[in-house]
């Protein structure tokens, strides 16, 4: 129980530092702490509490550190409980929020590293900025498993991601099959995040159709942002520009949700058609409504969680693991999931 009483200690102490300002960033246990609750019972909290932290054998239970870049959407939500739920009462896990900020993410998993849990579960929210924090696991000899957004440096386990080129590719063939059939020069619109490894993944995948089925359809405009309201705002800028789009394919919800209000804004619906990323709630339930927007890419991120966490017992068993590891993915429409084989 040393180790736990240890990371207890720690977590009290970071979530006092935090209220005073620390660039920390503070630590959410399993069951999530209640905003308001005080230090020393979210510290326990976090770190599993007491006899809680034993496993069922006698044995203390490994301890997982975990920082998604986000845990404001969906997606990364369902991430969260796909962790939990493969976890069970075999690990303990603590989970960090960033916010998208990479500093609090850095600190997040230097302090990780400071604690000495047995290993990180890890989705960057910049590639190439968390290095130095991998370097860090590194020279602690604490394995990294990253997910969904691949690190361009540093030591890691493996990455564990949705294919996304294919789903992109998916996201093509489906819209060239049911939307631009009788349109070969088709005019379309990618919107992106060129600071996600993603993002250019799934582009590059429909861009790669396209090159091959129908080298006649124009890209007439492919922008970037982050929030549904930043797409939005693009969106409506590209359609003051554009008289004619037939196509929009979002590398994300927030894309394909901002692009279909500023369609529906500008009164365009019935002209243009909508492809999403992510399959969230919200957009399953806008493409029920058989409007403009038509489909999304779904991933399965509750099976990305639990991947990982399957990948850490690994890990932690001795096992050399693939350097990638890879998820599938399916088309969103009103008539079901369309997968891969369902496309040939």
């Amino acid at each position: 129980m040393k180790k736990k009483a240890m990371i207890a200690l720690t977590l009290a102490a970071a979530l006092v530092l935090g209220g005073c300002g620390s660039s920390g960033g503070a630590q959410e246990s399993t069951e999530s702490t209640e905003a308001g609750a005080d230090t020393e019972a979210a510290a326990e909290e976090s770190a599993g509490g007491g006899e809680a932290a034993e496993g069922t054998a006698g044995g203390e239970k490994k301890v997982i550190g975990v920082s998604l870049m986000t845990l404001q959407y969906e997606f990364f939500q369902d991430v969260k409980a796909g962790i939990e739920e493969a976890a069970g009462d075999e690990y303990e896990i603590v989970f960090n929020d960033p916010a998208l900020d990479m500093q609090k993410q850095i600190d997040a998993v230097e302090n990780f590293c400071s604690q000495g849990v047995d290993a990180i579960i890890l989705n960057a929210v910049d590639g190439s900025g968390i290095v130095p924090a991998l370097e860090t696991a590194e020279e602690k000899g604490i394995p990294v498993i990253t997910v969904d957004m691949k690190p361009e440096g540093g030591k890691f386990e493996t990455y564990i991601g949705s294919d996304n080129f294919l789903g992109g590719e998916l996201a093509a063939k489906w819209a060239l099959q049911n939307l631009l059939q009788d349109k070969p020069d088709a005019k379309v619109v990618f919107l992106t995040n060129p600071l996600s490894s993603a993002a250019i993944e799934r582009i590059d995948g429909f861009k790669s159709v396209l090159s091959q089925e129908a080298p006649d359809v124009q890209v007439v405009a492919e922008q970037g942002a982050d929030t549904r309201e930043t797409f939005m705002s693009t969106m409506e800028d590209i359609l003051m520009a554009n008289p004619e789009i037939d196509l929009v394919f979002s590398y994300s919800a927030q894309g394909g949700l901002g692009a279909y209000d500023a369609i529906q804004a500008a009164g365009r619906e019935g002209e243009i058609s909508v492809i999403g990323f992510d399959a969230s709630a919200e957009e399953q339930d806008v493409i029920a409504e058989d409007g403009c927007y038509k489909g999304s890419i779904m991933q399965f991120p509750k099976e990305l969680g639990k991947t990982c966490v399957e990948s850490v017992t690994k890990v932690l068993a001795g096992e050399t693991l693939e350097e990638e590891i890879g998820v599938e993915v399916g088309v969103y429409t009103k008539d079901g999931i369309i997968y891969a084989a369902d496309l040939q």
